[in-house]
């Protein structure tokens, strides 16, 4: 399995000889599109309906289990990125720690995945394949191996589905929307009319 992550690496992997408008959208991809989570989430909550906002706690809350579950595995199984082995080209300063599975990767796919079994597909599907790029252009820079990617794939889908699934997020998702929109309405008051 690790020779074909390899050699699946290298082949996505970007050559020395890369052009710079390449290396620059895959950049942009990498490091900037995974901004486009909080800014959706924040939009789901702004919408206004509290199905909308239910489904952003949703998210939210899936994304910090996904993220916990990258934070165990890397701990008990450490997986070097491909830099740390001089393999193939990096162009993305990264700090050298285990590579599996991807957090930026995790991030997006389990935003999708909370969207789908929220019955929004459509917007799903999107942030589906804005993950499959930022995770392209990951590998693309040499920071993360394929495999890291499928991890976060598989990792992003359990989480998402246990949340809403398994801990009966329906019903400990009320109270803490009833709260997290008392909060909201506190801080953010709705201006009064003058008659």
């Amino acid at each position: 399995m690790e020779e074909l992550n390899r050699s699946l690496f290298m082949a996505i992997n970007a050559s020395a000889d890369a052009s710079a408008p390449m290396r620059s959208l895959a950049m942009f991809l990498a490091q900037w599109l995974i901004f486009c989570v909080p800014l959706l989430l924040i939009g789901l909550w702004l919408r206004g309906t509290r199905q909308q906002r239910a489904v952003a706690v949703t998210a939210t809350l899936s994304i910090v289990v996904a993220l916990g579950c990258n934070l165990l595995i890397s701990s008990f199984w450490f997986h070097p990125r491909p830099f740390m082995l001089g393999l193939g080209q990096n162009f993305l300063a990264h700090a050298a720690e285990s590579s599996f599975p991807s957090d930026h990767a995790t991030v997006m796919f389990t935003l999708a995945f909370a969207l789908m079994l929220a019955a929004l597909r459509k917007l799903g599907l999107l942030v589906l394949l804005l993950g499959a790029l930022v995770g392209w252009a990951r590998v693309y820079l040499g920071v993360h191996f394929p495999f890291d990617i499928a991890g976060s794939l598989l990792v992003s889908l359990a989480s998402a589905w246990l949340v809403r699934e398994v801990l009966g997020f329906r019903q400990l998702g009320e109270h803490l929307l009833d709260v997290l929109e008392r909060v909201y309405q506190r801080v953010f008051p709705k201006p009064s009319r003058r008659v």
